[in-house]
């Protein structure tokens, strides 16, 4: 089933171009909006992340989400007034945090302390969905499609019962896939500013289809996305 839902989202705007859609070129002259075929813009948010699968055993330990942050450069391409092709070329910190990972007897001291485990996965990721807008100035819209992500670099950090954060020195990749690939999903809002630009805000759900590690964790995130584009190409 899931293989079936990444083929659908992949060629289904394949499938609309290659059959042609036909673009509205139509403008409302009671609203005196221009309508572009094309938007690019800057975009940057937070996103909270995590992780499923099994974290290996550990006595009590729990898993709990990170806060990262994302930003990056969004393209739209418009079919017509409802349907368009958007993709944003991302940073984003991704990752999670083992709480209560295990107990570490200081050699100095002789004392056990319980210590917490940050997992820190920076990615370029690449969200391409079809893009369905309601609306004319203001638009509330829906957003579906895959993503891939590519790792750029891995942090681990260990957290001692006197709240250190201690950085573990890890080689880059070690443990983990190069890459990343999933679906994307969620819903936003588009707010014109005068004939040229516009405001956007998605929020939106990454789901990991890929094992990142032997383990078979995935990435998850909820991504809180603003930006503001750009429009240009105007329809005849």
């Amino acid at each position: 089933m899931k293989k079936l839902s990444l083929f659908i989202v992949l060629f289904f705007p394949c499938l609309m171009f290659g059959q042609g859609v036909t673009l509205n070129n139509d403008i409302p002259s009671e609203l005196g909006l221009e309508i572009y075929r094309w938007e690019i813009g800057i975009n940057g948010g937070v996103n909270i992340t995590n992780v499923s699968g099994l974290i290996p055993d550990s006595t009590g330990a729990t898993v709990n989400n990170n806060f990262g942050r994302l930003y990056g450069v969004t393209v739209v391409y418009h079919l017509n007034k409802v349907f368009a092709f958007k993709t944003d070329f991302d940073i984003e910190e991704k990752g999670w945090t083992v709480s209560n990972f295990g107990l570490v007897e200081n050699p100095l001291t002789g004392i056990s302390s319980v210590e917490d485990v940050t997992q820190n996965l920076n990615y370029f990721d690449i969200p391409a969905f079809l893009h369905i807008g309601f609306g004319n100035k203001f638009k509330f819209d829906l957003n579906f499609g895959p993503y891939i992500a590519f790792l750029m670099d891995n942090r681990t950090f260990i957290t001692d019962g006197s709240g250190t954060e201690i950085p573990v020195d890890i080689p880059d990749f070690s443990g983990y896939s190069a890459t990343d690939y999933g679906l994307t999903y969620g819903a936003g809002i588009d707010l014109a500013l005068g004939k040229r630009f516009s405001f956007g805000f998605d929020l939106l759900y990454e789901h990991g289809l890929k094992d990142i590690t032997e383990d078979g964790l995935r990435n998850t995130s909820i991504d809180f996305d603003f930006g503001i584009n750009f429009l240009f190409g105007q329809k005849k």
